[in-house]
């Protein structure tokens, strides 16, 4: 990995919101805000500030970025795939490759207008990156209504690869937060945040109900959720995330005293390749035959 260096950033504008987007800066959303009737402004993403660079491994905890080839962690970046060892690079100061790449390489703008933009980025192996070549198209559409976002990962090598995605934001944390959400089942991890086991939601991690976000450290893997969130907040603003097809975990990371929380739409669960391999079912595993692509999508419907 590398530094990222600030580019030039893309403003949208449509009704009461704004997103800006920084495509050199690992194809991010850099703030999504909603000026509202009487001139207050609701930031919903924690605002990144893209006039500014950073290390690729050590991103501020803001905006929303691309989670691609793969979601959250592959334990300790090994995992065999189709009788071949695979060894990924460790994220910094983890045992565990994390995140996948997409967030921490420029994108190039193939598309801008006044409501959208779409930006693409090709990967060619180097070295122990990702050993198939691979390409991506993002495309970001501001409505009236809110955000529609689309993410496409094809495979451009000659042997199938494992595939996984998503996305990531770091959503702007305010006093009296509520959340609501419906899944089947939790993946407990252990000390190094790597799924373990597929098990039934616990009382502590059930947002069936609308509830107040956790005070101390929350993070949870779910899967088998209705691919539907809502987040209310206390001035009566609230957004609700809709996944699609495909993007059937989300991952809930809040931590105690932040300014953000992640409420994320991923295609599998953490560490799905090796899971998969021994032997459990609803990983969210994928395998992308050659020439063949996926994408995922994802609407935040904003009432202010």
């Amino acid at each position: 990995m590398s530094w990222l260096s600030p580019g030039p950033t893309h403003t949208l504008r449509v009704g009461p919101h704004t997103l800006t987007v920084a495509p050199a800066l690992g194809g991010r959303m850099a703030g999504l805000r909603t000026e509202r009737g009487d001139g207050t402004v609701i930031d919903w993403l924690a605002p990144l500030h893209p006039e500014q660079g950073f290390d690729a491994q050590l991103w501020p905890k803001a905006g929303s970025y691309p989670l691609l080839p793969f979601s959250n962690r592959i334990r300790e970046g090994r995992f065999r795939w189709q009788g071949r060892d695979i060894a990924l690079p460790a994220h910094l100061g983890q045992a565990h490759a994390m995140h996948g790449f997409g967030h921490a390489r420029p994108w190039t703008v193939a598309t801008l207008g006044e409501d959208r933009i779409v930006m693409e980025l090709a990967h060619a192996p180097a070295g122990d990156d990702w050993p198939w070549p691979m390409h991506a198209r993002q495309t970001l559409v501001l409505r009236d209504e809110g955000l529609d976002a689309e993410l496409t990962v094809g495979n451009d090598g000659e042997t199938a690869m494992p595939v996984g995605g998503g996305f990531h934001p770091f959503l702007a944390r305010v006093p009296g937060m509520r959340l609501q959400f419906d899944a089947a089942h939790m993946w407990p991890a252990d000390a190094g945040g790597v799924a373990t086991a597929r098990t039934a939601v616990g009382d502590r991690e059930r947002f069936l109900r609308e509830r107040n976000l956790p005070e101390s450290d929350f993070s949870v893997y779910y899967s088998g959720w209705r691919r539907m969130a809502t987040v209310k907040r206390l001035d009566g603003a609230s957004l609700m995330l809709r996944a699609g097809e495909g993007l059937d975990h989300l991952v809930l990371h809040a931590p105690a005293n932040g300014g953000f929380f992640c409420l994320e739409p991923v295609s599998h669960v953490a560490d799905a390749v090796n899971l998969a391999a021994r032997g459990w079912e609803g990983t969210g595993l994928q395998s992308l035959p050659p020439g063949a692509s996926v994408t995922w999508r994802m609407q935040w419907h904003i009432a202010a």
